[in-house]
């Protein structure tokens, strides 16, 4: 009898754990909308989902003009990004779009709720995020394409071919944390304003993979 009433309350507890879990499905369903957009180069969906346009319209109005603005925007950082990859260092702008193109953000790459902070008209959710670029298959890429990996300190890049022999040292993210942050728009809908990379969060591990 004491063993069944020590297995309830084991179970009550658990169930009351469950509850008081932060709900962070809004800010998911957002974070999913946005990353799925920045990989197709969906510049209208970004725009929904970042506050940033509603910021460029509150300028211009309804106007065309807003639109071409954040057009612009999406595009610089994207010129920014591919020829940050080429020079070996990223510098992750405050929209995460550099961010969710290499760690590969809504297409399979794992990533977890560390926290979240809630308020009624501001929210932070902080992201981990796990990368297996040795365990990947890179039979895909025809031989001698150029792969881009996430290296330490937190924004270097690797750059390797397909089919070389890698020689010397290579360093490997395994994991890291990101920021992000929302805010609430006149309609109530939750808007992601800004977010940051965490370096102080990132792991890296030696490769000791010949060829990818």
């Amino acid at each position: 009898m004491r063993k069944t009433i020590v297995l309830i309350a084991f179970l009550l507890i658990a169930l009351s754990s469950c509850r008081q879990k932060p709900d962070d499905m809004p800010f998911r369903i957002v974070l999913s909308r946005y990353f799925n957009a920045i990989q197709k180069d969906d510049v209208k969906t970004m725009a929904a989902c970042l506050s940033l346009f509603d910021e460029i319209r509150g300028r211009y109005g309804e106007t065309g003009g807003a639109v071409l603005e954040f057009k612009q925007k999406v595009s610089d950082i994207t010129e920014k990004y591919k020829q940050e990859l080429q020079d070996g260092t990223l510098h992750f702008d405050a929209y995460g779009i550099e961010a969710a193109h290499i760690m590969g953000l809504g297409r399979g790459f794992y990533y977890e709720t560390v926290s979240l902070e809630e308020t009624e008209e501001t929210a932070i959710i902080t992201l981990s995020h796990s990368f297996s670029y040795d365990k990947l298959d890179y039979n895909v890429f025809p031989e001698g394409t150029t792969l881009f990996f996430l290296s330490c300190p937190v924004g270097k890049i690797l750059k390797v071919k397909t089919g070389e022999y890698q020689k010397g040292l290579r360093m490997l993210l395994q994991k890291i944390q990101t920021r992000w942050y929302f805010r609430k728009d006149l309609q109530g809908k939750w808007k992601l304003s800004r977010m940051e990379v965490l370096p102080d969060s990132a792991h890296c591990i030696q490769s000791h993979r010949p060829r990818y």
